[in-house]
């Protein structure tokens, strides 16, 4: 899902609420909390993770020596931040799900007959239990999502329209940097991004614009 797969689509946004120049140990400070870990071949319980990981970038002498100790100085490139975000996808196909809970029901029914609680949800119950069980014998299926954030600027390139890759990457960074420095996020599509007030537009138009949005990140589409 990055633009090193070859093909090619682009999601825009402003980055609005940025007083200052922030530098990059100011933007370190709640980054290494969101990196990702080791992975998990098993025992996640969580069908969808993500997490940032070291970017492809082409001004970093030695990737391999940096992987287990990377920070957002590993990510700078020419006038702005690359950000790559990893996704973990863990799949239980639901005619195992329903296979072995309905064995775990016919077993748990035999033994508590004279249970009170409702049949219904009883099921519901057991159908969770089972889930969670074999979500954490599945393997992860992995993608990844490139960024390129011009910071001074206020702007984002997102290397992809999909809507999955979206909302992971406008939660990520509304986690690791709209929180910690009151930034909100503004996708912004056509026609909309052809009006003169993202690039250099007045500030009191653009703060106005934000005050409106809920809780400091959205979207803004047309059709």
């Amino acid at each position: 899902m990055g633009f090193q797969n070859g093909s090619f689509s682009l999601t825009r946004y402003r980055v609005l609420g940025r007083e200052k120049r922030l530098s990059i140990s100011e933007l370190n400070k709640k980054f290494a909390g969101f990196q990702a870990g080791p992975l998990k071949l098993q025992n996640s319980s969580h069908e969808l993770e993500y997490a940032w990981v070291l970017p492809e970038n082409p001004e970093l002498d030695d990737k391999k020596a940096s992987e287990d100790n990377w920070t957002l100085s590993d990510c700078l490139f020419e006038d702005g931040i690359l950000l790559r975000i990893q996704m973990e996808k863990r799949n239980v196909p639901t005619q195992l799900l329903n296979i072995v809970a309905k064995r775990r029901w016919l077993e748990t029914k035999a033994e508590e007959a004279d249970a009170k609680a409702e049949e219904r949800v009883q099921k519901k119950q057991i159908v969770d239990e089972v889930k969670e069980e074999l979500l954490r014998m599945s393997l992860p299926t992995l993608s990844y999502i490139d960024a390129f954030w011009k910071d001074q600027e206020d702007s984002i390139y997102l290397f992809s329209q999909g809507k999955a890759a979206r909302e992971c990457f406008e939660d990520l960074f509304r986690k690791t940097f709209g929180q910690a420095h009151n930034l909100t996020l503004i996708r912004i599509l056509p026609p909309i991004l052809g009006l003169d007030v993202w690039s250099g537009g007045d500030p009191d138009v653009l703060e106005k614009i934000r005050q409106t949005l809920p809780g400091g990140m959205t979207g803004i589409e047309t059709s």
